[in-house]
Parts: C-alpha cells; sequence; structure tokens
C-alpha cells in the first residue's frame, strides 16, 4: 500500500490564488508537495476555472460561490451553510481519501455523512479550536451555539491532525475517545522563498508586519509602539502588508498617534512571492496577534532569516513555533511592552544576527518535503485502518 499512487482530494472553500490566507496556500503547497512524490490531487472550493500550474494537480470550481466575510470581517454562517451544500456536488467515489480543514465546521457533517456511505476515509486538519473564546467572537447568547458545532465536529472523521500543539491538544481534550492527534505543522518551500528575496536590497524599513488587518491581529498595538520608539519624524521603520476591516482605522490611528510618515501601509500584495520579497527587505518581522492557529507569517519570515517579535496570548500558537530568546523575543499583549521588545533588537545587532541564524535554522526543518511526507504517512495509514476494518 505504501507505494500506491493515491487520488486525493483537499476541500476548503478558499483556493489559492485567488484566495491569499494561511489555510489556503497551505492547501496548495500540499498538493504539489503530494503530487511531486507521484499523487494525483483535486483541489475543491471556491474559485474560477482554472488549470493548476503544476502536473498531477487539478480544481474543481465548487457552486453557490459567495464573499466569506461580513463588514466586520467576521465568516457568517449563511455562507458556511453555502458551503456545506456546496460539497454535495462532489463525487467522493473518485478519491482514495478526503481531506479537509476543519473551518467552518458545518460542511463537517454531511461530508462525514457521505463519506461513510461511500467508505472513504475522511481526515479533518484542525486549524484552531476556540471552545471558550467563541465568547469573545460571537458574544455571550450566541458562544454556547457555536462551540457546541466546534465540540461535535471533534468527533468527527476517521483520523484528525493539528497544525500546532496549542490545537492538538485542546481537539484531543474535547474528543470523548481520547484519541491522539497528530501535529503535523504547515511548512515551506525554502528554495522559492529564496528565490523570491534573491537580489533584494535591505533598504526598506527595517520591521515588517504581514496578514489581514483585523481586530485580533492586534495591529493597533503595533502602531502604538512604534509611537514610544525614538524615532526622528522622517524615519520609516515600519511596513505593513495586508487588507482588511481595520484598515482604515489603523491608518487612522498612524494619524492620531502622529507616526503617518514613520509607517507604509501597502495593501494586498497580489502574489505570494510579491509578499516574500516585501518581507525579505527587511530586519526583523513582528506578529503582535491575539490568535494564531499556527503562524505561517513568522515562519516565512524566519525562512527569510528574520527573527520575529511576537505578543504573548494563549490563543496563539507562535510560542510553539517562535522560541523566546531563541528565534525571537515574546512580549506581553501591551504597546510598552512590544516596544521594548522591538527595541532590543533594533539596538542589538549581535543579538538580530545570532537569531536571524537560529530562525533560518529553525525554518529548514518545516521544509515542505518533510511535511509531505508525513502527511503521506498518514493517509497510508488511515486508509490501511479503514480496508481492515470492512
Amino acid at each position: 500500500m505504501k507505494n500506491k499512487q493515491l487520488k486525493i482530494l483537499i476541500l476548503y472553500d478558499c483556493i489559492y490564488p485567488k484566495s491569499l490566507g494561511g489555510v489556503e496556500h497551505r492547501n496548495y503547497c500540499v498538493a504539489k508537495a503530494l503530487a511531486e512524490k507521484g499523487h494525483k490531487i483535486t483541489l475543491a472550493g471556491w474559485c474560477e476555472k482554472t488549470d493548476f500550474p503544476f502536473p498531477n494537480v487539478r480544481v474543481i470550481p465548487l457552486p453557490f460561490q459567495t464573499s466569506l466575510y461580513n463588514q466586520s470581517g467576521k465568516r457568517n454562517v449563511l455562507t458556511s451553510i453555502k458551503f456545506a451544500l456546496a460539497t454535495l456536488s462532489l463525487r467522493l467515489k473518485d478519491y482514495d481519501i478526503i481531506e479537509t480543514a476543519s473551518i467552518p465546521y458545518i460542511h463537517l457533517f454531511p461530508l462525514a455523512i457521505r463519506c461513510l456511505l461511500a467508505r472513504k476515509p475522511l481526515v479533518i486538519t484542525w486549524i484552531e479550536y476556540w471552545g471558550d473564546y467563541w465568547r469573545d467572537y460571537v458574544g455571550k447568547w450566541q458562544a454556547p451555539l457555536f462551540k457546541t458545532i466546534e465540540w461535535i465536529s471533534a468527533q468527527l472523521g476517521d483520523k484528525a491532525h493539528a497544525i500546532s500543539q496549542l490545537t492538538a491538544e485542546r481537539v484531543q481534550e474535547n474528543q470523548l475517545q481520547k484519541r491522539k492527534i497528530p501535529v503535523i505543522p504547515c511548512g515551506v518551500y525554502l528554495e522559492q522563498i529564496e528565490l523570491a528575496s534573491r537580489g533584494t536590497q535591505p533598504d526598506a524599513p527595517p520591521l515588517v508586519y504581514a496578514g489581514r488587518l483585523m481586530k485580533e491581529k492586534q495591529v493597533d498595538l503595533l502602531l502604538e509602539a512604534i509611537s514610544f520608539l525614538d524615532l526622528s519624524p522622517e524615519q520609516v521603520i515600519l511596513t505593513i502588508i495586508g487588507d482588511g476591516p481595520d484598515r482604515s482605522r489603523l491608518e487612522s490611528l498612524a494619524l492620531e498617534l502622529g507616526i503617518q510618515n514613520q509607517v507604509k501601509f501597502l495593501g494586498r500584495l497580489p502574489t505570494i512571492e510579491d509578499v516574500w520579497r516585501e518581507v525579505s527587505k527587511a530586519k526583523i518581522a513582528v506578529q503582535p496577534s491575539s490568535r494564531e492557529g499556527f503562524g505561517l507569517f513568522p515562519l516565512e519570515s524566519m525562512a527569510l532569516g528574520l527573527p520575529v517579535v511576537y505578543c504573548q496570548s494563549s490563543e496563539s500558537a507562535v510560542s510553539f513555533l517562535v522560541r523566546d530568546q531563541i528565534e525571537g523575543l515574546s512580549a506581553k499583549a501591551e504597546s510598552v511592552s512590544l516596544a521594548n521588545a522591538i527595541e532590543n533588537l533594533l539596538t542589538d545587532n549581535e543579538l538580530t544576527k545570532k537569531m536571524s541564524e537560529n530562525a533560518l535554522a529553525r525554518a529548514r526543518l518545516y521544509d515542505w518535503s518533510n511535511i509531505a511526507e508525513q502527511l503521506e504517512n498518514l493517509f497510508y495509514l488511515t486508509i490501511n485502518k479503514q480496508s481492515n476494518q470492512q
């Protein structure tokens, strides 16, 4: 069974490069890496009809395409229901195994039933497990419903794995069967990142942030931290890459803090390669987010040789990736603490150089060739287990 070519369906509501989020880019890289190992991969989700730029990979656009987020940048229930209905159009019997992200949850219910009837194993990749955090996200009245949906989702699938130790522990704690949840993290294509950054000159602002501009990313803390640094009035120190519902508020905050000339808002860049190229020009990556299922921006920054400053949070897995005092510095989720951590690296070239070397060395452990082998083994084991039970 180990050498058998697998037909794998990877299902998510977003498809890269139409959407540049972490999960869809992870799926894109997984598809490429597994296809390079000889497997036939199908990506299904909301996108236009497109040809995948690699052999052995095809893309299936699903029906009922709609906007994922409301005006506040949050997913809504109707969109999740539409996606669940869209998955009904897939012919599961064409595949050996189906893999899907845990979010947006509702699609897992019909998918699990259909996989059971078709006798096809379902692997669920857990991105995050929120639990009590739902109260902050949807309010105290709706939180019990969403917590229940998430808890039931944790019981579904033939196999589950998580992209971080934080999420793995939470999913396992909430499973009735307490099945061990393996950790298979996101990865990076080191050669592609190096190629994209080749020839760039580090003449840009020394600090960089890349990601969606929304409340939980806490970019406002980063702007407040910048205002505490001792800078000349015209010294541009921070590049912000990305867009989102918080952008206008953050631009207004920069003006209010008097740092509008020290921060560059680049908006959304066309490709991930453009993001890597821009990040590579900086010296230090900053991730102030209060909620991260993994930390793809920190990992890609580390692959470019940047140490990472990040905020401590019980809802963030970044600390599992970036070790404090080794590949970067952690700070309390307050502007003064964040400013102090940033200043420590800005003013200590030896420390920055050492952490840069450590960051690059750690990123090499996450090359997609290694991650793909772990996923491949998981798929083979899951298929074999189901075959033995039939």
